[in-house]
């Protein structure tokens, strides 16, 4: 919608065609309705179908309800129009503020929020993208009730200046794992398409307070799609994962296994079921290959197995990493609790040795 000041319809409120003129402030306001550009994606037309149902659902409020609108939307603005804040109506603000919950997985509030908190604006480290991770670096985590809403645009020129009007919701549940949070799955949903290397991408990110629909100021930024690998070089720290794939099978004593180390933090995350070897009390895990040196770490671990009771008996495991003649071992040791097999070992463990 593009808004223009108009003389010739002053004191003239109503539509024609494609305009519609209105009175705000005391001057004459044409708006010029806009039109759909191209095909809607599944995302836009739940959320216009969203819209549409809170809008209707504005006319069952009682008399009271709407009072506490009116009243709110006295000390609410909307966006800037040549210098001045639009007035919000209440059933704009009603609409806008239960959009925002609905599209947060939350229901439809009836009652006006009692007041306007500030709500806090984004800080995060880098927005890293690649043809296979869309991803953030070290965000400025904020807790509940608060959702990171986060709008990306399709892969663009990278000649293009201003292209923000081109992003689209693409989540409200991105989740921050040990310092990453990743969005390439909600992104390739959304969009339907792959960062192309070399090709820019602009972003939008604010905070939502989830009880009340309020949302923050709007951070926006941009960033080029870098080739695979460049993870580092454009601010993300690469996560290192070892997984039972790529060992040797005869040398290692486990049916399941993630050792996943944490970026920069001295912790590594254990999630494993040892099946214990000989009459040793602890299990190895074999990779062929020399690991990278800084990977050798020692840590410890909690673990649990069924007694013979039927009840789970804790335990505590020290994990020793060493590169052998042939490769790379994983040892956990047992050190505490009923020894048992299997077991299962899992959580965070302290680095105390590298």
């Amino acid at each position: 919608m593009i808004a223009l000041p108009s003389i010739a319809f002053g004191g003239f409120s109503g539509s024609a065609k494609g305009v519609t003129a209105r009175q705000v402030g005391g001057r004459s306001i044409l708006s010029v309705r806009s039109w759909p550009t191209g095909v809607a994606t599944a995302a836009q037309v739940v959320r216009r179908a969203s819209i549409s149902k809170i809008t209707k659902s504005y006319k069952t409020l009682t008399a009271d309800q709407m009072l506490q609108w009116e009243k709110l939307a006295q000390h609410t603005s909307g966006a800037s129009v040549f210098g001045q804040k639009a007035q919000l109506s209440a059933i704009n603000l009603y609409v806008r503020l239960n959009a925002n919950r609905v599209m947060a997985g939350e229901s439809i509030i009836a009652d006006a929020p009692l007041s306007m908190e500030a709500v806090p604006n984004v800080d995060y480290e880098a927005v890293v993208v690649t043809p296979e991770l869309v991803a953030f670096s070290n965000i400025n985590r904020q807790a509940s009730p608060y959702k990171l809403v986060v709008k990306m645009s399709s892969p663009q020129s990278a000649g293009i200046s201003s292209g923000w009007s081109k992003t689209v919701i693409i989540t409200t549940e991105a989740e921050d794992d040990w310092g990453v949070t990743d969005v390439t799955t909600f992104y390739l949903k959304t969009l339907g398409v792959k960062p192309v290397s070399g090709q820019k991408i602009f972003v939008e990110t604010y905070w939502m307070n989830t009880e009340n629909g309020f949302v923050g100021e709007a951070f926006r930024d941009s960033v080029i799609c870098v080739g695979e690998g460049e993870e580092a070089s454009a601010g993300l720290a690469k996560r290192v994962k070892l997984t039972l794939a790529n060992t040797d099978p005869e040398e290692t004593h486990v049916s399941s296994f993630v050792l996943d180390y944490s970026t920069g933090g001295p912790v590594v995350q254990h999630d494993a079921v040892l099946l214990g070897h000989s009459n040793v009390a602890s299990s190895v895990v074999k990779y062929p290959e020399k690991l990278d040196a800084a990977l050798l770490v020692r840590s410890m671990c909690a673990g649990r197995g069924c007694g013979e009771d039927g009840n789970l008996k804790p335990q505590s495991y020290v994990v020793t990493m060493y590169n052998s003649w042939d490769g790379t071992e994983v040892s956990y040791s047992h050190r505490g609790g009923d020894y048992r097999k299997p077991t299962e070992v899992f959580g965070p463990g302290v680095i105390y040795q590298e």
